[in-house]
């Protein structure tokens, strides 16, 4: 008994198939079709359904496939870098109102989606395109400051130097 359904079990599940009829028209397009109403030209083909093999649906993309299937992502960018034009590294500077003005010098132009984050001692102080930055009501006092190109997912791709400056007040004599 167990055998027995097992048996129709199989000859229920094996897909059935019907006639598969192939033509050519008169501008030379060749046709497929399963319908009974198939011109007189046409000729049943034979089709054997096999299923795939577990090695044909894990194997890895071909490198032509990989290079058909490239998206914006995937496309190289082109390395970029920043640095601190000024302040320099261990610069005095002097203000009573605590005013730092910090300038980028980028390697490249920043493109769509990147922005420049300023670091002042280690926190973030603001993000922005523009590549100067007006911080002011800094504390006197040694001060390190960095800047990082950030991605739009908030990844940093770039990194200045870690420089550190000395920030002071005019004295009146």
């Amino acid at each position: 008994m167990k055998h027995m359904m097992i048996l129709i079990v199989l000859l229920l599940s094996y897909p059935s198939i019907s006639a598969i009829y192939q033509w050519t028209d008169e501008q030379g397009v060749t046709h497929f079709s399963d319908n009974e109403s198939k011109p007189e030209s046409a000729t049943e083909i034979d089709v054997q359904l096999t299923p795939p093999s577990i090695e044909s649906l894990t194997q890895s993309r071909t490198p032509e496939a990989s290079a058909a299937n490239t998206s914006l992502t995937d496309i190289p960018l082109m390395p970029i870098g920043i640095s601190i034009h000024s302040p320099v590294d261990q610069q005095t500077l002097r203000s009573n109102s605590g005013d730092i003005t910090v300038s980028a010098t980028l390697s490249t132009t920043l493109t769509y989606g990147l922005t420049i984050r300023l670091l002042i001692d280690g926190v973030i102080h603001s993000e922005q395109v523009d590549q100067q930055f007006n911080v002011s009501n800094v504390p006197i006092g040694t001060h390190k400051l960095q800047l990082q190109i950030i991605n739009n997912l908030g990844k940093v791709i770039a990194s200045s130097e870690l420089i550190t400056v000395y920030l002071h007040r005019f004295k009146a004599n």
